[in-house]
Protein backbone atom coordinates (compact mmCIF):
# COMPACT_ATOMS: atom_id res chain seq x y z
CA UNK A 1 0.00 0.00 0.00
CA UNK A 2 1.56 3.49 -1.21
CA UNK A 3 1.69 6.57 1.38
CA UNK A 4 0.24 9.61 0.08
CA UNK A 5 3.77 10.97 0.25
CA UNK A 6 4.69 7.49 -2.02
CA UNK A 7 1.90 8.77 -4.44
CA UNK A 8 3.55 12.53 -4.72
CA UNK A 9 7.02 10.59 -5.14
CA UNK A 10 5.62 8.79 -8.34
CA UNK A 11 3.64 11.72 -9.67
CA UNK A 12 6.92 14.00 -9.53
CA UNK A 13 9.21 10.76 -11.33
CA UNK A 14 5.80 10.61 -13.76
CA UNK A 15 5.86 14.24 -14.51
CA UNK A 16 9.76 14.19 -15.51
CA UNK A 17 9.25 11.41 -17.97
CA UNK A 18 6.08 12.33 -19.70
CA UNK A 19 7.94 16.18 -19.97
CA UNK A 20 10.78 14.33 -21.26
CA UNK A 21 9.01 12.51 -24.13
CA UNK A 22 6.43 15.05 -25.06
CA UNK A 23 3.24 13.82 -24.09
CA UNK A 24 2.53 16.35 -22.01
CA UNK A 25 0.66 18.40 -24.85
CA UNK A 26 -1.32 15.26 -25.50
CA UNK A 27 -3.40 15.05 -22.15
CA UNK A 28 -6.74 14.41 -22.19
CA UNK A 29 -8.80 18.04 -22.83
CA UNK A 30 -10.44 19.32 -19.85
CA UNK A 31 -14.24 20.15 -19.92
CA UNK A 32 -13.87 23.43 -21.59
CA UNK A 33 -11.44 22.39 -24.40
CA UNK A 34 -13.11 22.18 -28.17
CA UNK A 35 -13.51 18.38 -27.64
CA UNK A 36 -15.17 18.02 -24.53
CA UNK A 37 -19.16 17.72 -24.56
CA UNK A 38 -21.62 20.10 -23.40
CA UNK A 39 -25.27 19.15 -23.69
CA UNK A 40 -28.10 22.05 -23.87
CA UNK A 41 -29.52 22.10 -20.66
CA UNK A 42 -25.67 22.45 -19.02
CA UNK A 43 -24.05 25.91 -20.42
CA UNK A 44 -20.58 25.26 -21.53
CA UNK A 45 -19.52 27.91 -18.44
CA UNK A 46 -20.74 25.48 -15.60
CA UNK A 47 -18.98 22.70 -16.74
CA UNK A 48 -16.41 21.55 -14.86
CA UNK A 49 -13.22 18.67 -14.75
CA UNK A 50 -13.80 18.65 -10.44
CA UNK A 51 -16.57 19.99 -8.55
CA UNK A 52 -15.76 19.80 -4.80
CA UNK A 53 -18.75 19.74 -2.23
CA UNK A 54 -17.51 21.12 1.03
CA UNK A 55 -15.68 24.18 2.59
CA UNK A 56 -14.35 22.81 5.03
CA UNK A 57 -10.32 21.97 5.31
CA UNK A 58 -10.39 19.14 3.35
CA UNK A 59 -12.53 20.92 0.86
CA UNK A 60 -10.52 24.16 0.57
CA UNK A 61 -7.27 22.42 1.22
CA UNK A 62 -8.14 19.98 -2.03
CA UNK A 63 -9.27 23.39 -3.85
CA UNK A 64 -5.76 24.79 -2.97
CA UNK A 65 -3.89 22.06 -4.01
CA UNK A 66 -5.37 21.69 -7.22
CA UNK A 67 -5.78 25.38 -8.20
CA UNK A 68 -2.09 25.48 -7.87
CA UNK A 69 -1.06 22.42 -10.05
CA UNK A 70 0.82 23.07 -12.90
CA UNK A 71 -1.02 19.33 -14.54
CA UNK A 72 -4.16 21.05 -13.87
CA UNK A 73 -3.21 24.96 -15.36
CA UNK A 74 -6.37 24.28 -18.09
CA UNK A 75 -8.51 22.41 -15.51
CA UNK A 76 -12.10 24.16 -14.17
CA UNK A 77 -12.42 23.42 -10.43
CA UNK A 78 -15.62 24.22 -8.89
CA UNK A 79 -15.85 24.52 -4.44
CA UNK A 80 -19.28 24.61 -3.61
CA UNK A 81 -20.50 25.25 0.26
CA UNK A 82 -23.83 26.74 1.98
CA UNK A 83 -22.14 28.58 4.18
CA UNK A 84 -20.59 32.16 3.25
CA UNK A 85 -17.41 31.35 2.58
CA UNK A 86 -16.53 35.05 2.38
CA UNK A 87 -16.63 35.45 5.94
CA UNK A 88 -14.11 32.80 6.56
CA UNK A 89 -11.89 34.20 4.25
CA UNK A 90 -12.34 38.22 5.86
CA UNK A 91 -12.02 36.74 9.20
CA UNK A 92 -10.89 39.49 12.30
CA UNK A 93 -9.56 36.71 14.72
CA UNK A 94 -10.26 37.92 18.42
CA UNK A 95 -7.55 39.57 20.69
CA UNK A 96 -8.70 38.44 24.11
CA UNK A 97 -9.35 34.35 22.96
CA UNK A 98 -9.68 31.45 21.09
CA UNK A 99 -12.35 29.94 19.19
CA UNK A 100 -13.46 26.17 20.85
CA UNK A 101 -13.45 24.70 17.37
CA UNK A 102 -10.24 23.71 16.71
CA UNK A 103 -7.90 21.16 14.61
CA UNK A 104 -4.59 19.25 15.56
CA UNK A 105 -2.30 19.23 12.21
CA UNK A 106 0.78 16.18 12.45
CA UNK A 107 4.12 17.94 11.37
CA UNK A 108 4.06 16.33 7.98
CA UNK A 109 0.87 17.92 6.48
CA UNK A 110 1.83 20.81 7.88
CA UNK A 111 4.88 21.00 5.79
CA UNK A 112 2.92 19.76 2.87
CA UNK A 113 0.29 22.45 3.25
CA UNK A 114 3.93 24.75 3.71
CA UNK A 115 5.26 23.32 0.82
CA UNK A 116 2.36 24.77 -1.32
CA UNK A 117 2.02 28.66 0.31
CA UNK A 118 -1.25 27.09 2.05
CA UNK A 119 -0.03 27.51 5.38
CA UNK A 120 1.57 30.99 5.63
CA UNK A 121 -1.77 32.84 5.21
CA UNK A 122 -3.22 31.34 8.19
CA UNK A 123 -2.48 34.01 11.81
CA UNK A 124 0.15 32.22 12.59
CA UNK A 125 0.63 33.67 15.98
CA UNK A 126 -2.52 31.84 17.15
CA UNK A 127 -0.76 28.62 16.09
CA UNK A 128 0.91 26.45 18.73
CA UNK A 129 3.48 24.03 18.06
CA UNK A 130 4.28 21.34 20.80
CA UNK A 131 6.14 18.37 20.76
CA UNK A 132 4.83 16.47 24.17
CA UNK A 133 1.91 15.07 25.33
CA UNK A 134 1.15 13.47 28.72
CA UNK A 135 -1.44 10.74 29.09
CA UNK A 136 -2.41 9.31 32.40
CA UNK A 137 -5.80 6.47 33.18
CA UNK A 138 -7.86 7.47 36.00
CA UNK A 139 -8.49 3.62 37.73
CA UNK A 140 -5.41 2.25 36.25
CA UNK A 141 -3.12 4.87 37.38
CA UNK A 142 -0.69 4.33 34.19
CA UNK A 143 0.68 7.30 32.71
CA UNK A 144 2.52 7.95 29.44
CA UNK A 145 4.88 10.65 28.91
CA UNK A 146 5.03 11.30 24.83
CA UNK A 147 8.11 13.78 24.11
CA UNK A 148 8.29 13.87 20.17
CA UNK A 149 11.35 16.60 20.50
CA UNK A 150 13.41 13.97 18.05
CA UNK A 151 10.71 15.33 15.64
CA UNK A 152 11.92 19.28 16.18
CA UNK A 153 14.60 19.48 12.93
CA UNK A 154 14.55 22.55 10.44
CA UNK A 155 13.10 19.39 7.97
CA UNK A 156 10.73 17.90 10.54
CA UNK A 157 9.32 20.74 12.60
CA UNK A 158 7.68 20.00 15.63
CA UNK A 159 5.51 17.06 16.15
CA UNK A 160 2.10 18.96 15.64
CA UNK A 161 0.13 22.33 15.58
CA UNK A 162 -2.91 23.62 16.90
CA UNK A 163 -4.84 26.10 15.15
CA UNK A 164 -8.95 26.79 15.44
CA UNK A 165 -10.88 25.29 12.35
CA UNK A 166 -12.05 29.23 11.01
CA UNK A 167 -8.58 30.09 11.41
CA UNK A 168 -7.42 27.29 8.96
CA UNK A 169 -10.14 27.56 6.84
CA UNK A 170 -9.68 31.23 6.52
CA UNK A 171 -6.08 30.76 5.60
CA UNK A 172 -6.85 28.38 3.01
CA UNK A 173 -9.48 30.49 1.31
CA UNK A 174 -6.88 33.41 1.35
CA UNK A 175 -4.73 31.80 -0.20
CA UNK A 176 -6.71 30.64 -3.30
CA UNK A 177 -7.72 34.17 -3.49
CA UNK A 178 -3.96 35.53 -3.11
CA UNK A 179 -2.88 33.13 -5.84
CA UNK A 180 -5.08 33.45 -8.29
CA UNK A 181 -6.02 29.73 -8.46
CA UNK A 182 -8.11 28.72 -10.60
CA UNK A 183 -11.48 27.42 -8.47
CA UNK A 184 -14.52 29.00 -8.85
CA UNK A 185 -16.64 29.62 -5.47
CA UNK A 186 -20.10 29.02 -4.80
CA UNK A 187 -20.96 29.94 -1.90
CA UNK A 188 -24.59 29.77 -0.01
CA UNK A 189 -24.96 27.31 -2.55
CA UNK A 190 -27.23 24.05 -0.86
CA UNK A 191 -26.30 21.10 -3.00
CA UNK A 192 -30.68 20.34 -3.57
CA UNK A 193 -30.16 17.99 -6.72
CA UNK A 194 -26.93 14.89 -7.75
CA UNK A 195 -28.20 13.06 -11.04
CA UNK A 196 -26.27 11.43 -13.65
CA UNK A 197 -26.64 13.34 -17.24
CA UNK A 198 -27.85 10.75 -20.14
CA UNK A 199 -27.89 12.06 -23.00
CA UNK A 200 -28.74 10.62 -26.61
CA UNK A 201 -25.57 9.91 -28.56
CA UNK A 202 -23.40 9.31 -25.29
CA UNK A 203 -21.88 5.72 -23.93
CA UNK A 204 -22.52 5.27 -20.52
CA UNK A 205 -19.32 5.96 -19.94
CA UNK A 206 -19.57 9.67 -20.87
CA UNK A 207 -22.40 10.31 -18.05
CA UNK A 208 -21.34 12.88 -15.76
CA UNK A 209 -22.79 14.07 -12.54
CA UNK A 210 -24.84 17.06 -12.36
CA UNK A 211 -24.97 19.27 -9.02
CA UNK A 212 -28.17 21.40 -8.80
CA UNK A 213 -27.98 24.10 -6.67
CA UNK A 214 -30.19 25.74 -4.60
CA UNK A 215 -29.30 28.94 -6.57
CA UNK A 216 -30.73 27.09 -9.07
CA UNK A 217 -27.11 26.44 -10.95
CA UNK A 218 -26.39 23.22 -12.13
CA UNK A 219 -22.81 22.11 -12.51
CA UNK A 220 -21.85 19.29 -14.83
CA UNK A 221 -18.36 17.83 -13.66
CA UNK A 222 -16.01 15.22 -14.38
CA UNK A 223 -15.39 14.14 -10.94
CA UNK A 224 -17.39 15.10 -8.32
CA UNK A 225 -15.39 14.93 -4.67
CA UNK A 226 -17.67 14.63 -1.41
CA UNK A 227 -15.64 16.89 1.22
CA UNK A 228 -18.92 17.26 2.61
CA UNK A 229 -18.82 15.82 6.07
CA UNK A 230 -20.47 12.80 8.13
CA UNK A 231 -24.01 13.24 6.46
CA UNK A 232 -22.26 13.48 3.13
CA UNK A 233 -24.77 14.04 0.23
CA UNK A 234 -22.21 13.13 -2.17
CA UNK A 235 -22.34 9.53 -0.37
CA UNK A 236 -26.26 9.11 -0.62
CA UNK A 237 -26.01 10.37 -4.21
CA UNK A 238 -22.90 7.83 -5.00
CA UNK A 239 -25.29 4.74 -2.68
CA UNK A 240 -21.92 4.15 -1.20
CA UNK A 241 -23.28 2.13 2.33
CA UNK A 242 -21.71 3.18 5.91
CA UNK A 243 -21.73 1.47 9.22
CA UNK A 244 -22.23 3.75 12.18
CA UNK A 245 -21.27 2.62 15.65
CA UNK A 246 -22.87 5.36 18.43
CA UNK A 247 -20.52 6.05 21.38
CA UNK A 248 -23.74 7.40 23.33
CA UNK A 249 -21.32 10.15 24.16
CA UNK A 250 -20.58 13.75 23.53
CA UNK A 251 -17.83 15.93 23.00
CA UNK A 252 -17.58 18.76 24.79
CA UNK A 253 -15.27 21.68 23.90
CA UNK A 254 -14.70 24.44 25.58
CA UNK A 255 -11.53 27.94 25.53
CA UNK A 256 -9.82 27.98 28.81
CA UNK A 257 -7.54 30.14 30.14
CA UNK A 258 -4.86 29.28 32.41
CA UNK A 259 -2.92 30.35 35.50
CA UNK A 260 0.51 29.57 33.74
CA UNK A 261 1.87 29.19 30.19
CA UNK A 262 1.92 25.91 28.55
CA UNK A 263 3.01 23.92 25.54
CA UNK A 264 2.21 20.63 26.24
CA UNK A 265 -0.90 17.88 25.47
CA UNK A 266 -2.72 16.91 28.43
CA UNK A 267 -5.24 13.69 28.64
CA UNK A 268 -6.58 11.74 30.84
CA UNK A 269 -9.29 9.00 30.41
CA UNK A 270 -11.77 8.54 32.93
CA UNK A 271 -14.28 6.31 33.28
CA UNK A 272 -17.25 8.69 31.99
CA UNK A 273 -14.80 9.21 28.90
CA UNK A 274 -11.31 10.42 28.17
CA UNK A 275 -11.07 14.63 28.55
CA UNK A 276 -8.14 16.32 26.97
CA UNK A 277 -6.42 20.02 27.00
CA UNK A 278 -4.43 21.21 24.07
CA UNK A 279 -2.07 23.82 24.35
CA UNK A 280 -2.72 27.27 22.24
CA UNK A 281 -0.35 30.73 22.95
CA UNK A 282 -0.49 33.42 25.77
CA UNK A 283 -1.41 30.68 28.17
CA UNK A 284 -5.06 29.70 26.55
CA UNK A 285 -6.40 26.12 25.94
CA UNK A 286 -8.55 24.09 24.30
CA UNK A 287 -10.64 21.29 25.88
CA UNK A 288 -12.05 18.11 24.38
CA UNK A 289 -14.27 16.01 27.07
CA UNK A 290 -16.35 13.14 26.16
CA UNK A 291 -19.17 12.49 28.22
CA UNK A 292 -23.07 11.06 28.35
CA UNK A 293 -25.71 13.20 27.46
CA UNK A 294 -27.07 14.38 30.63
CA UNK A 295 -23.35 15.30 31.94
CA UNK A 296 -22.64 17.46 29.10
CA UNK A 297 -25.72 18.96 29.49
CA UNK A 298 -24.99 19.77 33.36
CA UNK A 299 -21.65 20.92 32.49
CA UNK A 300 -22.60 23.07 29.72
CA UNK A 301 -25.12 24.83 32.24
CA UNK A 302 -22.96 25.20 35.14
CA UNK A 303 -21.28 28.64 35.90
CA UNK A 304 -18.08 29.74 33.95
CA UNK A 305 -16.31 29.75 37.06
CA UNK A 306 -17.46 26.45 38.76
CA UNK A 307 -16.61 24.81 35.18
CA UNK A 308 -13.09 26.01 35.41
CA UNK A 309 -13.03 24.32 39.09
CA UNK A 310 -14.57 21.35 37.87
CA UNK A 311 -12.01 21.04 34.90
CA UNK A 312 -9.18 21.57 36.80
CA UNK A 313 -10.44 18.60 39.22
CA UNK A 314 -11.54 16.25 35.96
CA UNK A 315 -7.28 16.02 35.99
CA UNK A 316 -6.45 15.33 39.49
CA UNK A 317 -9.58 13.93 41.46
CA UNK A 318 -10.73 10.04 41.75
CA UNK A 319 -13.60 9.12 39.88
CA UNK A 320 -15.41 9.03 43.32
CA UNK A 321 -14.72 12.28 44.18
CA UNK A 322 -15.64 13.68 40.75
CA UNK A 323 -18.94 12.07 40.96
CA UNK A 324 -19.41 13.82 44.20
CA UNK A 325 -19.05 17.10 43.00
CA UNK A 326 -21.19 16.26 39.85
CA UNK A 327 -23.73 15.60 42.63
CA UNK A 328 -23.47 18.76 43.58
CA UNK A 329 -24.43 20.35 40.73
CA UNK A 330 -26.58 18.45 40.26
CA UNK A 331 -28.46 19.26 43.49
CA UNK A 332 -28.60 22.80 41.99
CA UNK A 333 -25.34 24.11 44.83
CA UNK A 334 -24.00 27.65 44.52
CA UNK A 335 -20.56 28.53 42.83
CA UNK A 336 -19.17 29.55 45.76
CA UNK A 337 -20.38 25.93 47.48
CA UNK A 338 -18.95 23.77 43.74
CA UNK A 339 -15.53 26.21 43.86
CA UNK A 340 -14.75 25.48 47.93
CA UNK A 341 -15.45 22.02 47.65
CA UNK A 342 -13.75 21.38 44.08
CA UNK A 343 -10.81 23.66 45.87
CA UNK A 344 -10.71 22.18 49.33
CA UNK A 345 -9.93 18.46 47.55
CA UNK A 346 -7.28 19.94 45.17
CA UNK A 347 -5.35 21.19 47.70
CA UNK A 348 -5.56 17.88 49.94
CA UNK A 349 -4.67 16.15 46.64
CA UNK A 350 -1.53 18.67 46.33
CA UNK A 351 -0.07 17.90 49.72
CA UNK A 352 -0.43 14.06 49.27
CA UNK A 353 0.89 14.10 45.18
CA UNK A 354 3.83 16.31 45.73
CA UNK A 355 5.87 15.72 42.97
CA UNK A 356 3.11 14.96 40.40
CA UNK A 357 3.01 18.17 38.70
CA UNK A 358 4.89 17.13 35.53
CA UNK A 359 1.88 15.10 34.94
CA UNK A 360 -0.70 17.79 35.30
CA UNK A 361 -1.80 20.39 33.69
CA UNK A 362 -1.79 23.89 34.93
CA UNK A 363 -4.83 24.60 36.68
CA UNK A 364 -7.88 26.38 34.93
CA UNK A 365 -8.31 30.30 35.47
CA UNK A 366 -11.17 31.14 33.59
CA UNK A 367 -13.48 29.81 30.99
CA UNK A 368 -13.81 32.09 28.05
CA UNK A 369 -17.43 33.23 27.71
CA UNK A 370 -20.02 31.33 25.87
CA UNK A 371 -17.37 28.70 24.37
CA UNK A 372 -18.99 26.09 25.27
CA UNK A 373 -20.66 23.82 23.10
CA UNK A 374 -21.16 20.08 21.76
CA UNK A 375 -21.02 17.48 18.99
CA UNK A 376 -22.29 13.78 19.19
CA UNK A 377 -19.57 10.87 19.05
CA UNK A 378 -19.54 8.45 16.53
CA UNK A 379 -17.34 6.31 14.30
CA UNK A 380 -18.56 5.96 10.74
CA UNK A 381 -16.76 3.05 7.73
CA UNK A 382 -17.84 3.73 4.61
CA UNK A 383 -17.87 0.53 2.29
CA UNK A 384 -15.36 1.91 -0.25
CA UNK A 385 -14.06 5.84 -0.96
CA UNK A 386 -15.15 6.23 -4.62
CA UNK A 387 -17.90 5.51 -7.18
CA UNK A 388 -17.42 6.69 -10.73
CA UNK A 389 -16.72 9.86 -10.93
CA UNK A 390 -17.27 10.25 -7.39
CA UNK A 391 -14.61 10.27 -4.37
CA UNK A 392 -14.86 10.76 -0.65
CA UNK A 393 -12.60 12.50 1.55
CA UNK A 394 -12.26 13.72 5.08
CA UNK A 395 -15.13 12.94 7.15
CA UNK A 396 -17.43 11.90 4.32
CA UNK A 397 -15.06 8.63 3.77
CA UNK A 398 -14.43 8.14 7.61
CA UNK A 399 -15.67 9.45 11.01
CA UNK A 400 -14.05 8.82 14.51
CA UNK A 401 -13.81 9.22 17.68
CA UNK A 402 -11.68 12.47 18.28
CA UNK A 403 -9.41 11.32 21.30
CA UNK A 404 -6.44 10.77 18.82
CA UNK A 405 -6.95 14.26 17.29
CA UNK A 406 -6.33 12.18 13.61
CA UNK A 407 -10.11 13.03 12.26
CA UNK A 408 -8.44 16.27 9.86
CA UNK A 409 -5.03 14.68 9.23
CA UNK A 410 -6.86 11.37 7.63
CA UNK A 411 -8.71 14.00 5.80
CA UNK A 412 -5.51 15.95 4.27
CA UNK A 413 -3.63 12.68 3.77
CA UNK A 414 -6.98 11.77 1.61
CA UNK A 415 -6.56 15.15 -0.47
CA UNK A 416 -2.47 14.45 -0.94
CA UNK A 417 -3.24 11.23 -2.09
CA UNK A 418 -6.44 12.10 -4.38
CA UNK A 419 -4.67 15.18 -5.86
CA UNK A 420 -1.72 12.82 -7.23
CA UNK A 421 -3.57 10.68 -8.25
CA UNK A 422 -5.81 12.95 -10.36
CA UNK A 423 -2.60 14.74 -11.77
CA UNK A 424 -1.01 11.27 -12.61
CA UNK A 425 -4.08 10.99 -14.25
CA UNK A 426 -4.00 13.85 -16.06
CA UNK A 427 -0.14 13.53 -17.45
CA UNK A 428 -1.01 10.06 -18.61
CA UNK A 429 -4.16 11.20 -20.56
CA UNK A 430 -6.21 9.64 -18.82
CA UNK A 431 -9.80 10.76 -17.73
CA UNK A 432 -9.67 11.48 -14.12
CA UNK A 433 -13.22 10.37 -13.02
CA UNK A 434 -13.22 6.89 -14.49
CA UNK A 435 -13.11 3.89 -11.87
CA UNK A 436 -10.07 2.83 -13.33
CA UNK A 437 -8.34 5.89 -12.06
CA UNK A 438 -10.09 6.49 -8.87
CA UNK A 439 -9.16 2.92 -7.42
CA UNK A 440 -5.85 4.06 -7.06
CA UNK A 441 -6.93 6.45 -4.69
CA UNK A 442 -9.26 4.01 -3.00
CA UNK A 443 -6.74 1.27 -2.48
CA UNK A 444 -4.32 3.78 -1.30
CA UNK A 445 -6.57 5.53 1.46
CA UNK A 446 -9.02 2.60 2.28
CA UNK A 447 -7.60 0.46 4.07
CA UNK A 448 -5.21 2.70 5.97
CA UNK A 449 -8.01 4.93 6.60
CA UNK A 450 -9.78 1.58 8.18
CA UNK A 451 -7.04 1.10 10.69
CA UNK A 452 -6.57 4.22 12.31
CA UNK A 453 -10.53 4.23 12.48
CA UNK A 454 -10.03 0.25 14.54
CA UNK A 455 -7.08 1.91 16.19
CA UNK A 456 -9.50 4.34 17.99
CA UNK A 457 -11.94 2.20 18.57
CA UNK A 458 -9.99 -0.07 20.43
CA UNK A 459 -8.52 2.25 22.55
CA UNK A 460 -11.88 3.61 23.59
CA UNK A 461 -13.28 0.38 24.67
CA UNK A 462 -9.92 -0.91 26.42
CA UNK A 463 -9.94 2.50 28.17
CA UNK A 464 -13.46 2.97 28.81
CA UNK A 465 -13.62 -0.64 30.44
CA UNK A 466 -13.85 -0.35 34.26
CA UNK A 467 -12.94 -3.71 35.32
CA UNK A 468 -9.96 -4.31 37.68
CA UNK A 469 -7.80 -6.78 35.71
CA UNK A 470 -8.22 -4.37 32.80
CA UNK A 471 -6.85 -1.45 34.44
CA UNK A 472 -4.14 -2.97 36.07
CA UNK A 473 -3.28 -4.15 32.63
CA UNK A 474 -3.31 -1.01 30.81
CA UNK A 475 -1.44 0.61 34.15
CA UNK A 476 1.51 -2.21 33.24
CA UNK A 477 1.23 -1.67 29.22
CA UNK A 478 1.53 2.01 29.94
CA UNK A 479 4.62 1.69 32.49
CA UNK A 480 6.36 -0.38 30.16
CA UNK A 481 6.13 1.86 26.95
CA UNK A 482 7.40 4.65 29.29
CA UNK A 483 10.06 3.11 30.33
CA UNK A 484 11.19 2.38 26.29
CA UNK A 485 12.05 6.14 24.90
CA UNK A 486 13.20 4.46 21.39
CA UNK A 487 9.35 2.76 20.93
CA UNK A 488 8.14 6.26 22.02
CA UNK A 489 9.87 8.60 19.24
CA UNK A 490 8.33 5.63 17.12
CA UNK A 491 5.24 6.11 18.14
CA UNK A 492 5.26 9.69 18.20
CA UNK A 493 6.82 9.75 14.58
CA UNK A 494 4.08 7.09 13.17
CA UNK A 495 1.27 8.99 14.47
CA UNK A 496 2.52 12.41 13.68
CA UNK A 497 4.34 11.37 10.42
Amino acid sequence: MKSPRSAVTLLLSTRRRLSSSGCVARSRPFATAPGSVSPPETPAENVYDVVIVGGGPAGCALAGILGSSAALADARIALVDPGRLTDARQWEPPSDTYLSRTLQITSSNQRYLDSLGLWDQCFLDRVQPYNRAIVTDALGHGKLDLEGAALESPTEGHAAYMIETKNLVGGLLRALNRNGHRVDIFERARVADIELLRTEGLSAASEWPVVTLSTEQKLRTRLLVGADGASSLVRKHAQIGTYSNKYSQYGLVATLCLEQLNQTAFQRFLPSGPIALLPFPGGFANLVWSLDAELVQLLKTVPEDAFACLVSAAFRLSPPELEYLYGLARAGASVGEIKAEAEWRLRIYAANNTGAERWLPPNIAATSPKSRTSFPLHMRVVDRLIADRVALVGDAGHVMHPLAGQGLNMGLEDVQCLAAVIEQAVLAGEDMGTLAVLSRYNKQRYARNLAMQGVVDKIWHVFGASASPIAKTRSLAMGALDSLPSIKRRLVRDMMS
